[in-house]
């Protein structure tokens, strides 16, 4: 069996992932990414974790613009 190369420019590459389903595009991800499962986990954690700090203030998190957002998590990382 024969082998082929194909030479594909980045943007050829990256076209033809841009085409590909979202769980396949996670695939790649995964590849080239070997800690992605785990900054998965961290960012859902991070989510969770300001949505329970927003309804401990009485603040829909999922209700904020993301200037909002950003405004909050700053206020929060300079309370005393």
């Amino acid at each position: 069996m024969a082998t082929v190369t194909l030479e594909l420019s980045e943007s050829q590459v990256l076209e033809l992932v841009r085409k590909l389903p979202a769980e396949s595009k996670r695939a790649v991800l995964r590849e080239i990414i070997p800690s992605l499962d785990a900054f998965e986990g961290l960012v859902e954690y991070g989510s969770a974790r300001m949505r329970d700090l927003c309804a401990q203030r009485g603040i829909a998190w999922d209700k904020l613009t993301d200037e909002e957002r950003q405004g909050l998590v700053d206020d929060l990382l300079h309370e005393e």
